[in-house]
C-alpha cells in the first residue's frame, strides 16, 4: 500500500511537461530511483523512469529500464511502445514499427502506439499506413488535439483528402484557428477562391485584430484577379488600423503595415 500511495504522488509530478533543468523533473527522477531501489521487481517504475530518460534522449539509460521492465512484464504492451519510442529515438524505424506493430497487437485500439506508428510509418514512406494509422488514433479518443488532425492533414496526401480530415477537426473541436488555417492553405491549393474567402470569414470573425486578416483577404482577391475587391479590403484594413489605440497604431509594426496597405490600395485600383 505504501507502494502505491507513493507512486500515485509520483504520477502527479509526472503528468506535468518539464523542460530538461527543470528541478522538478530531478526531484521525479530521485523518487523514482529511492522507489527502484525498495520496490525493484515493480516494472511500472521501471517504465515511468525509461519515459523520462527517453525524453531527455538518454538511450542507453531508458534502454536498460525497459529491458528490466521487460523482463519483469514480458507480454506489457506499454513496454512494447516505450521499445518503439526508444528506436524512434535513435532512427531506427523499420524495428520501431515492429516494437509498435507489437503493442498494438497485444492492445488494439491504443492511440499512444497508434500515433507513434504512423509517424514511423511516415518517415518510412508508408503514406497509406500512416494515415490510417492517425484516423484510428484520432477515433479512440475523446479530445484529441487540433495537432494530431494537422499531423495527419501534413502528409503528402490529395489536398481534398486533407482537406476532409481537417473539417472532421473542425466539426469535432469547433473553429480552431490552425485547422481553419490550413483548410484556408488547402482551399487555395485547390484554386477554390470563395471557399478559401469563407473560412477567412471565419477567422477574421473570432480575432480581435482585423486588419492582419483584412490585408489576407486584399491579397487573396488580389491573386484571384478581383482587384475592385481587393482594394476594398485593403481600404477595409486601413479604416482598421485606424480604429485602433494611438500606442498601438503609432507602433513601427502598425506603421509600416498601414504604409503596405495604403500602397496596395492604391496600385489595386
Amino acid at each position: 500500500m505504501r507502494f502505491v500511495f507513493r507512486l500515485l504522488a509520483l504520477g502527479l509530478a509526472l503528468a506535468v511537461p518539464r523542460l530538461a533543468a527543470h528541478p522538478e523533473t530531478a526531484e521525479a527522477r530521485a523518487e523514482l530511483d529511492r522507489l527502484i531501489a525498495e520496490f525493484p521487481r515493480e516494472s511500472e517504475l521501471y517504465l515511468r523512469r525509461a519515459a523520462l530518460r527517453l525524453a531527455h534522449a538518454e538511450w542507453s539509460e531508458a534502454e536498460a529500464d525497459l529491458r528490466r521492465a521487460e523482463t519483469l512484464t514480458p507480454d506489457s504492451p506499454r513496454v512494447a511502445t516505450q521499445l518503439g519510442q526508444l528506436d524512434l529515438g535513435r532512427g531506427q524505424l523499420t524495428a520501431a514499427s515492429r516494437h509498435f506493430d507489437a503493442a498494438l497487437a497485444r492492445a488494439p485500439g491504443d492511440a499512444e502506439a497508434l500515433i507513434l506508428r504512423a509517424r514511423t510509418r511516415a518517415l518510412l514512406g508508408d503514406i497509406p499506413g500512416a494515415h490510417a494509422d492517425y484516423s484510428a488514433a484520432l477515433r479512440q479518443l475523446e479530445a484529441p488535439s487540433p495537432d494530431l488532425f494537422l499531423a495527419r492533414a501534413a502528409l503528402p496526401i490529395a489536398p481534398a483528402l486533407a482537406l476532409r480530415g481537417l473539417d472532421e477537426g473542425i466539426a469535432q473541436l469547433g473553429p480552431a484557428g490552425p485547422l481553419l488555417e490550413r483548410a484556408l492553405a488547402l482551399e487555395l491549393r485547390l484554386g477554390r477562391t470563395d471557399a478559401a474567402l469563407a473560412r477567412l470569414d471565419v477567422l477574421t470573425a473570432s480575432s480581435g485584430r482585423q486588419e492582419l486578416w483584412l490585408k489576407r483577404r486584399g491579397d487573396i482577391l488580389a491573386a484571384a484577379g478581383r482587384s475592385t475587391a481587393a482594394r476594398e479590403a485593403y481600404v477595409a484594413a486601413l479604416v482598421a488600423v485606424a480604429a485602433l489605440p494611438p500606442w498601438l497604431r503609432d507602433s513601427p509594426e502598425t506603421a509600416h503595415l498601414a504604409t503596405e496597405l495604403a500602397r496596395l490600395a492604391a496600385t489595386s485600383s
